[in-house]
């Protein structure tokens, strides 16, 4: 790389960090990966377009690095969904319900609706007793299998099938009931 791509590099790092950030963690990334995430979309742009960028109008410039930055927020996301421990802390749950959340694209009433909806669900979930909120966790969240959170739990599949159904109760309960309330 040549002294003035790097410059320009440097530039394009220090006049655009305060935004990304702003970026990254606007899309719920934690604060511990934030910068790893920036960093990596720095080097995505100079792998992929390596001395061309220096061409390129400064709008350009900047678009062509949100892409790349928003990108491999997905990635990060995605690879969140692939990992093999499961964790059933109250915190985690939280997270997981954003991550959620946060995937889905809808319009703005939609969005807020849906928040709502998320919230009464997060708070249902965590009411519920330790083997319902691993199974909803396992099934509901992640989206695994019914096969695959039978072998996990190690339990039968009726059980796991009575379980997801306790769980659909107690959620459609708690709806019913804040429905009421409006």
């Amino acid at each position: 790389m040549h002294q003035e791509q790097k410059e320009l590099l440097q530039e394009l790092y220090e006049t655009y960090q305060k935004a990304f950030r702003l970026f990254v963690l606007s899309m719920r990334v934690p604060v511990s990966e934030v910068d790893d995430i920036i960093q990596d979309s720095f080097v995505a742009f100079i792998c992929q377009y390596g001395e061309e960028f220096t061409d390129w109008s400064t709008a350009r410039q900047k678009g062509t690095l949100m892409k790349i930055l928003r990108n491999r927020c997905y990635d990060y996301f995605r690879g969140l969904q692939r990992h093999k421990e499961v964790s059933f802390e109250a915190e985690d749950i939280k997270t997981q319900l954003e991550i959620l959340s946060c995937q889905r694209k809808q319009d703005f009433t939609q969005k807020v609706i849906d928040e709502e909806e998320l919230s009464l669900i997060r708070e249902s979930i965590l009411a519920m007793s330790q083997v319902l909120q691993e199974v909803a966790i396992l099934y509901m969240i992640e989206g695994r299998p019914r096969e695959k959170v039978c072998e996990i739990l190690n339990i039968s599949d009726s059980t796991c099938r009575m379980r997801i159904s306790r769980i659909r109760s107690n959620i459609r309960k708690m709806l019913k009931e804040r429905n009421q309330l409006l």
